[in-house]
């Protein structure tokens, strides 16, 4: 008897769990097809682009300029402005990135040509508003917008 109510409960949960599947499928074809709207980010080209973030917070401002080169190597400038003493500091980093479709991974693993021994490491999406290309972190949700995107006026 408890063999057959084991059976008859897994039979069911696997329905169950057949359903959750169609509906979550479902959703994610929606989700693909809003996302096909925009201009498709496989075929840009970072070679040679800047990308910039800017951060303020109460006691100093960061700013990130991360520079892609024709070799797929990669350098992350990092300025830090202290707002108490209005000095300025800076960090340049190099390593190498690699792009698949829309997907960017950046691996800066030497601090001003020296190895250091925790890398610092970028997940980017590359996407695309308004004519306006940007790398969007998938940790954090930071936009890096592109050098030449800043310079434009609309």
């Amino acid at each position: 008897m408890k063999k057959v109510l084991f059976l008859l409960s897994l039979v069911s949960s696997l329905t169950f769990y057949a359903q959750n599947y169609t509906a979550l499928d479902k959703a994610l074809d929606k989700l693909e097809s809003r996302t096909k709207k925009g201009k498709e980010a496989g075929d840009y080209d970072l070679r040679n682009k800047k990308f910039v973030l800017v951060e303020d917070f109460d006691d100093h401002s960061e700013r990130h300029i991360l520079q892609f080169n024709n070799d797929n190597s990669v350098m992350l400038i990092e300025v830090i402005d202290d707002k108490a003493d209005n000095k300025s500091f800076s960090n340049i980093f190099s390593g190498d990135y690699v792009k698949k479709r829309n997907a960017v991974s950046v691996r800066a693993d030497k601090l001003e040509g020296k190895k250091i021994s925790v890398p610092i490491t970028h997940n980017l999406y590359v996407m695309n508003a308004n004519n306006i290309w940007y790398l969007k972190d998938i940790n954090s949700n930071k936009r890096w917008i592109e050098n030449s995107s800043l310079n434009k006026k609309n």
